[in-house]
């Protein structure tokens, strides 16, 4: 009996703090719920107890305190409310739970976590749209009745002549559009932030608490796999064909290929001005100069950035790999 006892105890202890741990995911997740503002905070933190009993006890723990979570969650909030909720983050926090555990890098983590956050964002989005009896053309008739409302607001107030008030209807009425034809991208995008945001959030929490994780790179030593180049050669082959023919969907699909690498590209374009302007040994007066100078040209020091992004895994600018790492 006493043997038995003793096994139990480390069984026990995992599912005192997995409960613990899932009833404060579920208070946070509550919060952002009952209080939409506070959400924008809440969908990044919330995961991060059931990660942090993930690394402490086991993966199966951490599943275990998500079930929980859920659970919580759906006899807590208003049931349609939080079965979206759990269908847009859950997801994220089981991908999560495991690759901490498993102390895996984090580009691996990283693109695992861009991909079920991106999958879970369309579902959440074609549950809503379904149980609502919308679709994306409901949608771009409500964005252009709210802004044709603000036109006129800004036309009565003064603030607009009438060309203006023609030149921005013009302008905008081409966004519903936009955004309907960049939906896809749009989750993909969205999922790149919400994993990027969340990864962070957890590894800093899991460092506090002094628990192991896996090595992060310095940021100018970021580089992408120069296999990440075939999806820009697929996205720009796609937009071309589908001008050349006169072939929509292609154009569509182009666009939001070349607009889901475009962050990846950019931050990679980042991390090497961030390695170069550490490594040069110029005053601090010409490197603040530098940054003002971006500043004031945001647009050209983007493509800049997109260009040397892109290029930068071809030919390993840093020489990453090659020499002793600065």
């Amino acid at each position: 009996m006493n043997n038995n006892y003793v096994d139990d105890q480390p069984k026990l202890r995992n599912y005192i703090e997995g409960s613990l741990m899932a009833a404060l995911a579920a208070m946070i997740a509550l919060i952002g719920i009952y209080i939409p503002p506070l959400q924008i905070i809440t969908a990044f933190v919330w995961l991060v107890p059931i990660v942090v009993v993930s690394v402490r006890r086991d993966f199966r723990t951490g599943v275990l305190a998500m079930v929980v979570a859920a659970i919580l969650l759906m006899i807590l909030a208003p049931p349609h409310r939080a079965f979206l909720y759990l269908i847009q983050f859950a997801g994220l926090g089981i991908v999560f739970a495991y690759y901490f555990s498993k102390k895996a890098d984090f580009a691996k983590t990283m693109m695992m976590g861009t991909v079920v956050v991106a999958i879970s964002a369309v579902v959440a989005f074609l549950i809503n749209f379904l149980v609502l009896g919308m679709s994306i053309s409901d949608l771009a008739d409500q964005f252009k009745e709210t802004t044709e409302t603000a036109l006129y607001m800004y036309e009565e107030m003064g603030l607009l002549e009438g060309y203006q008030i023609e030149e921005m209807r013009e302008m905008i009425s081409e966004f519903p559009m936009l955004i309907a034809r960049l939906f896809p991208g749009t989750m993909v995008v969205y999922g790149m932030m919400v994993a990027f945001i969340t990864y962070f959030a957890t590894r800093k929490i899991i460092q506090k608490l002094n628990l192991e994780v896996s090595e992060l790179p310095m940021f100018r030593h970021w580089q992408i796999p120069w296999y990440f180049i075939w999806g820009i050669i697929i996205g720009l082959a796609l937009l071309l064909l589908g001008d050349f023919m006169s072939w929509e969907p292609g154009s569509i699909m182009g666009m939001n290929v070349i607009y889901m690498f475009s962050p990846i590209l950019f931050i990679q374009g980042l991390a090497v001005f961030a390695f170069y302007y550490y490594r040069w040994k110029i005053p601090i007066l010409l490197k603040v100069l530098l940054l003002v100078i971006i500043v004031f040209n945001i647009p050209l020091a983007l493509m800049i950035l997109l260009v040397t992004g892109l290029f930068d895994p071809l030919f390993n600018y840093r020489r990453l790999g090659l020499e002793i790492k600065q």
